[in-house]
């Protein structure tokens, strides 16, 4: 249709060629045209040199798709027609460590960067191992890509078109998918708290029927994904994805009994969990923080002779190290609610149990539980302002909280006639309670004339 040149005529015209430039701009979303100049170049350098010897190989999987979709890659998988021994004659004068070769898979290292090399999978269905029966049974579609310099992206199970609708979806039968490994019941949560897609109906209903089999998995794998989901930026929805699959009765029955709890000071029909979930999303994604929340409330459930050993018990039995153990044990020992942050010496009395290195960690988890408190947005901030700046001033300070912050020490002590044993460490711990009040009489002709004061007071 032909337009006079008429003001509206020029608006039309400008309006059209805007919706032309937005459609652009939308396709310009996804890298559709990877280049050799987009892809790392140790992988690049070892699918040239497998292709070069012969052997047919390809970048392959999520950092494909996060090529498309423009964001970050850091893990660069390989896919070959190679067998590991082929791989490991073919980079003999590189590093290669078997580790998973039984699974044909070896890892390649360029520049002290570690590259895993698979060989296609075996199938029954295929006499020969070959590029689309590897991929035929790979975990998602938006995983499912491949890329080589010759024929660039290649998409046989319409990833791209997941990537635009934002659906995780199994390749071809996701049933069979999870039988394979059924870690992708956790993986697919994962990429959808991670990506904020949405899992496909028939790979939910997949998941949810086949959940004993998370049982299968080790620990170890399942607290690498358990734990990512609980990083991401949509934890809570995870969460609750993993409860209403019926999978976390199977990683955190302590964490599922949350769900039939109810309390007063929580929001109208908000459980234990739902409360749970969102102290820890509010929180930054912190391991150790957002950890502690879970078990600070499944502590609180939990029956009086447990409670000492219940998140030693659930931390174990999900392979968390002990440097995570010990962290959390000290941030769930304290009463968060209890903890006042609104005078400096509460603070001090605090960090003489906790440690000032641990100081910032908790108050961070109480801040959290003032903002999903019932209380009026104005007082929660009041509370919030004004416990931070004693916070702030405390770290600033660096009070005396400790023995070892004590301006004498036990060898003054034995100097001035005290005898070594259970009664000088009293006096020592006596002490630190009267600098932790008033930090300021810290100094060592001080605390020794507060000594002789005391004993002339005695007799």
């Amino acid at each position: 249709m032909q337009y006079a040149p008429t003001m509206i005529g020029r608006l039309i015209d400008r309006l059209n060629k805007g919706f032309i430039m937005i459609k652009k701009e939308k396709n310009q979303k996804f890298n559709l045209k990877i280049k050799s100049k987009d892809v790392d170049p140790g992988a690049l350098f070892i699918i040239n040199r497998l292709n070069d010897s012969g052997y047919e190989a390809f970048v392959v999987g999520g950092c494909i798709r996060n090529l498309i979709m423009g964001e970050e890659t850091r893990d660069w998988d390989i896919n070959t027609k190679a067998t590991p021994e082929d791989i490991s004659e073919v980079f003999k004068d590189y590093k290669v460590i078997p580790v998973g070769k039984k699974f044909g898979t070896v890892t390649v290292v360029i520049n002290h960067i570690n590259y895993e090399v698979s060989t296609f999978k075996k199938n029954k269905s295929a006499p020969t191992p070959n590029l689309f029966e590897d991929l035929r049974h790979r975990d998602f579609t938006i995983n499912a890509f491949v890329w080589r310099e010759r024929e660039g992206t290649i998409d046989y199970f319409n990833g791209l078109g997941d990537i635009k609708q934002k659906i995780i979806r199994g390749v071809e039968d996701p049933k069979e998918r999870i039988k394979e490994d059924p870690l992708r019941m956790l993986r697919a949560i994962r990429l959808a708290c991670e990506l904020d897609f949405k899992i496909d109906k028939a790979t939910l209903q997949a998941i949810e029927r086949n959940g004993p089999l998370i049982k299968k998995v080790s620990p170890e794998r399942i607290r690498d994904e358990f734990a990512k989901i609980l990083l991401s930026n949509y934890s809570r929805r995870g969460f609750k994805l993993l409860y209403r699959l019926g999978l976390l009765r199977f990683i955190m029955p302590e964490l599922q009994k949350c769900a039939g709890i109810y309390r007063e000071n929580f929001r109208e029909g908000e459980s234990l969990l739902e409360h749970t979930l969102d102290i820890a999303g509010s929180l930054p994604p912190d391991l150790n923080l957002r950890l502690s929340v879970l078990l600070y409330n499944i502590k609180s459930i939990s029956r009086l002779d447990e409670k000492k050993e219940i998140i030693i018990k659930v931390l174990r039995r999900t392979s968390f190290k002990n440097a995570v153990i010990k962290k959390i044990i000290m941030l769930t020992r304290e009463n968060w609610q209890a903890i006042d942050f609104s005078k400096k010496i509460n603070i001090r009395q605090l960090v003489s149990r906790i440690g000032m290195e641990n100081l910032e960690d908790i108050w961070k988890l109480k801040k959290a539980l003032i903002r999903e408190s019932r209380n009026s947005e104005g007082f929660k901030s009041v509370e919030i302002e004004r416990a931070e700046n004693n916070v702030r001033k405390t770290l600033q300070e660096k009070p005396p909280v400790s023995l070892k912050d004590l301006a004498v020490n036990g060898k003054d002590l034995f100097e001035l006639g005290y005898k070594e044993g259970k009664e000088l460490g009293e006096i020592l711990k006596k002490l630190l309670e009267i600098i932790i009040d008033r930090p300021e009489l810290n100094k060592k002709k001080i605390l020794i004339k507060l000594l002789i004061e005391d004993e002339e007071n005695d007799r």
